[in-house]
């Protein structure tokens, strides 16, 4: 289908009939469609693209046509170990890392607006924290409920890829671990992990002008990417860690005036229990160790050495609002490679081939899929 805009129309009034076309494609491609290809969750190893229907909005309501859909380590927990204790169900659209253009919009939504560029807040996209893990992130239309500006979609730059847009949603992770410690720009921070959130929480703090900052991994082209952004880093399957530490940031002490670890802030985004239960024994008086991984194994440790240091055990989850603009913000920085995360792309059709490579390929930090080209 071909439109004709005459030359001779002034700017002003073929701008408005521009827009105007572009109403009429969005709602002619829309005219006789009934279904959508989206990625159902069936069960462990068993993920399924099927056709689903249109979504339509209320008036309160978008839909949006997505565009890019990270794949996340919870999807991968689903795919190996079962979603259940994660929110993610049998028979639940997958995808919660999306980003897309906006193809309808509600009569009572204000300030969001057809071909709009907008990142969705997943714990917020289907009106319950409970859905984040099935927020619908691949399905090719996807209706987001009760849409509000700033609070469940955030405008992008339409300047900005959606190659770089899709790290949002990690970042934001990230970035809320970092953020959650309140941090100071002479401390010290420890992150456990070259992983995505772990890249994340690094150049969030990288990008604030803190300088103090070490990655922890065995990886040595996860270290590398860690250095790219700045960071310094540790291979703790090469160097014991408690001297690596202490030769970085030196030591502090106890309550009974014994030498520890002098780092002030820890975020783990790996999920060891050896992490945890080295930091009640090592870490300095006041430090803080920021919970951030989904750690499946439990801890043991006695809660003495916790209360003599006032050290502190801080839960982080997902994000909000001002970690959201934080990312954002970010990822419009031309000089940031943390978008660089995204190691391989794959198109819808291949989603199972996407999250084989995801779940089997440490050389990937980020597999995307392409949902919409």
């Amino acid at each position: 289908m071909a439109f004709f805009v005459p030359k001779l129309l002034p700017s002003s009034s073929r701008n408005l009939h521009l827009s105007q076309l572009s109403l009429m494609i969005n709602s002619r491609l829309c005219e006789g469609v009934n279904e959508m290809k989206g990625v159902i969750y069936n069960g462990i190893h068993d993920i399924q693209i099927q056709d689903l229907p249109v979504p339509h909005p209320t008036a309160n309501d978008i839909v949006i046509k997505v565009m890019r859909n990270g794949i996340c380590g919870s999807d991968l927990h689903a795919y190996n170990l079962g979603g259940d204790e994660i929110g993610i169900l049998k028979g639940g659209a997958l995808g919660h890392e999306f980003v897309g253009i906006v193809t309808e919009v509600g009569q009572s939504v204000t300030g969001i607006h057809v071909d709009d560029h907008v990142f969705v807040n997943p714990s917020r996209a289907k009106g319950s924290t409970s859905k984040l893990a099935m927020a619908g992130g691949l399905s090719q239309l996807n209706l987001i409920q009760n849409a509000v500006l700033d609070q469940n979609v955030f405008l992008l730059p339409q300047s900005l890829s959606f190659d770089r847009a899709v790290v949002i949603e990690p970042y934001a992770v990230g970035i809320h671990g970092k953020n959650i410690a309140n941090p100071l720009p002479d401390q010290s921070f420890c992150i456990f992990g070259a992983g995505p959130v772990g890249l994340a929480s690094a150049s969030g703090l990288l990008l604030q002008g803190f300088k103090n900052v070490v990655v922890v991994d065995i990886d040595e082209q996860r270290l590398a990417f860690a250095k790219k952004l700045g960071a310094q880093v540790i291979n703790s399957q090469k160097e014991a860690l408690p001297s690596a530490l202490k030769a970085l940031f030196g030591t502090g002490t106890g309550l009974m005036g014994d030498e520890r670890i002098g780092v002030d802030t820890y975020i783990d985004c790996v999920g060891l229990p050896s992490f945890m239960t080295d930091f009640i024994a090592q870490a300095k008086f006041g430090a803080k160790f920021i919970v951030v991984a989904l750690g499946a194994e439990p801890v043991t440790f006695k809660p003495q050495f916790l209360a003599m240091n006032e050290v502190s055990l801080i839960g982080s989850a997902i994000y909000t609002a001002t970690d959201i603009k934080e990312a954002i913000r970010n990822v419009t920085q031309a000089n940031n490679a943390f978008p660089e995360i995204v190691s391989a792309h794959y198109p819808l059709a291949q989603s199972k081939q996407a999250f084989e490579r995801a779940n089997t390929d440490k050389t990937v930090l980020k597999v995307v899929i392409d949902v919409n080209n």
